[in-house]
């Protein structure tokens, strides 16, 4: 069984200026393409492991909760797949499959540090020729050699014709594999689009146009079909996976500017996906400031997205990318400015060099402005209240005791809710005995618990705590504030008892037997002693509060506690 132990004392963070919500998303886009977050060119399997788990614990130090991993780039793919090959740019070498599953690791990885993990998915995209002949020795071809019927080329490169039912045939059937065979919490479209509007789809057109629609809004149904095809397929495999895409930042444009727009330039029309009832999440890639109208084309998703969840896409790569030199306050400031916006749910940063690279000066500077002020406090993942809302029952039979220096919290699960929805983790507050205020941060103890017990450790001995469930959907219950445990009060303390580097010391006269036993009763030990001193190992037990009962030949017995 995990056990949490939180060494030292907890020291409550000062009153933060800038204010958190409880829920919302932290995300940052993982890039693969060329190695650009991950691996950089690194191919030995142990170092790119373990460059993978320092970038997420930097992520997580700064309170990070959602990581988007791009598990496919231009028709190779990161998932062990029958239908396109390994991602050269992990693997070092086209013709070489995978030495270790890349999204079973990443998706435990993330979830040992309590993120989620989504799939980043580029559907029409799959590449060059030269990027196809880095594949002509593996034994899982490209989708060029593969599929050449489903492909157009356009400004030198290849995209898998959106007018083809035969394209969505042949992706449903690629991700149909991912989504069986990998509990990523959801899916991220990227691409999902045409290139432009001079793209050769005549023929398609000629051909798959039985309403005889304008090309602008055959082209706009054709995506929005596919769409629809994936939803149905997805959820019917995974009804919890969430289903989001990246469009182009501005949707519509609004009065006074001139930006390329998702609907018009790219037949890409993401706020329908939404309105049909055929996307969870979007993440507009709003990679301007207001120059640009961030704030007005914010408004603009926000009024379109049929009030499903809205996560706004930041580029703090206009800090150092040379041309646009941002200052920190430009990406800040947004931050503010979509807390204050109803609608929105969250940020999601492009890329996650440009969070935690600390060789630049700048980036260095918005990392510590995010893990310091806008991200101090961690955050729940935002529900989806448009797929049901769940209301989890509160752990039962809260009680704390405090033992040297520690408080050891213990509770049991719950009975599920009328709708059977499973239990994700629990969190602590601290109480005054008969109340708890769950909305603020600086009582939360313990952000997320996925245990029955806790242990806390503090000089002050007159403590309470309150203890909250929280559903697969991110529901939290009502709190159940602790009862404190009456066993000190009927104690017969030893004059000479000691619990040292796990081992138990007793001197009493007569000893016959010592017991060892949890907190909830379940006995790890008995040893039979005949003599006035006894000496147990509990090398063997797990962490936790334990009694001890000594037995004398005279019928007396002593109690105590010790924690392990």
């Amino acid at each position: 069984m995990n056990r949490i132990l939180l060494i030292g004392v907890y020291i409550i963070s000062l009153v933060c200026i800038y204010a958190q919500p409880k829920h919302e998303i932290r995300a940052v886009w993982l890039t693969t393409n060329s190695g650009s977050d991950w691996p950089k060119g690194e191919y030995n399997v142990t170092t790119q492991k373990e460059n993978l788990c320092e970038i997420l614990d930097k992520l997580a130090a700064a309170n990070f909760n959602t990581i988007i991993f791009q598990a496919q780039v231009k028709g190779d793919v990161l998932w062990e797949s029958t239908m396109q090959p390994a991602l050269r740019y992990v693997t070092g070498n086209g013709a070489n499959g995978m030495s270790y599953d890349v999204s079973k690791f990443v998706i435990e990885e993330c979830h040992n540090r309590n993120m989620e993990c989504h799939a980043w998915i580029v559907p029409y995209r799959i590449g060059t020729t030269s990027d196809t002949n880095k594949y002509k020795n593996n034994k899982v071809k490209h989708p060029i050699t593969t599929n050449p019927e489903l492909c157009v080329e356009y400004n030198g490169a290849y995209y898998l014709d959106p007018g083809l039912p035969e394209t969505r045939e042949y992706l449903l059937d690629v991700y149909r594999e991912l989504i069986s065979n990998y509990d990523y919490d959801g899916v991220n479209f990227d691409y999902t689009r045409y290139p432009g509007s001079d793209f050769d789809d005549a023929d398609s057109y000629a051909t798959y146009n039985p309403e005889g629609l304008p090309k602008d809004d055959w082209r706009r149904q054709n995506i929005n079909t596919f769409i629809a095809e994936f939803y149905e397929m997805a959820k019917s495999i995974n009804p919890s996976i969430k289903v989001g895409a990246a469009p182009i930042g501005t949707y519509k444009n609004v009065s006074g500017y001139g930006n390329m727009t998702a609907y018009g330039s790219v037949y890409q029309d993401a706020c329908q996906w939404m309105q049909s009832g055929n996307h969870d999440l979007l993440i507009p890639q709003m990679y301007w400031n207001e120059n640009y109208g961030f704030s007005p084309n914010m408004s603009t998703w926000v009024t379109n997205c049929a009030g499903r969840q809205l996560v706004i896409g930041l580029a703090p790569y206009k800090m150092v990318d040379g041309s646009n030199d941002w200052d920190v306050s430009v990406v800040t400031d947004q931050i503010e400015k979509i807390r204050k916006q109803d609608g929105t749910s969250g940020v999601c940063f492009f890329r996650t060099d440009h969070v935690i690279d600390d060789s630049q000066s700048k980036i260095a500077d918005l990392y510590n402005e995010l893990q310091d002020n806008y991200f101090n406090y961690p955050a729940h993942i935002v529900p989806m209240d448009y797929n049901g809302i769940t209301t989890p029952n509160e752990p039962k039979n809260v009680v704390q005791e405090y033992v040297n220096g520690q408080y050891y919290i213990t509770w049991e699960t719950p009975e599920f809710d009328v709708d059977n929805t499973p239990i994700k983790y629990y969190s602590i507050y601290l109480s005054d005995g008969s109340s708890v205020d769950l909305d603020d941060p600086q009582q939360v103890v313990a952000h997320i618990v996925k245990d029955t017990e806790f242990v806390y450790s503090s000089n002050d001995a007159n403590l309470r705590f309150a203890v909250t469930t929280f559903d697969k959907n991110y529901y939290e219950s009502e709190p159940a504030i602790s009862e404190i445990s009456g066993i000190d009060d009927v104690l017969n303390i030893l004059q000479k008892f000691n619990y040292s580097n796990g081992v138990i010391n007793i001197v009493s006269n007569h000893i016959v037997a010592v017991e060892v036993y949890s907190i909830s009763g379940y006995r790890y030990i008995y040893q039979s002693i005949d003599g006035n001193e006894a000496s147990i190992s509990c090398e063997e037990l797990p962490k936790g509060v334990y009694i001890v009962r000594t037995l004398c030949d005279n019928g007396s017995m002593s109690v105590n506690k010790f924690i392990r």
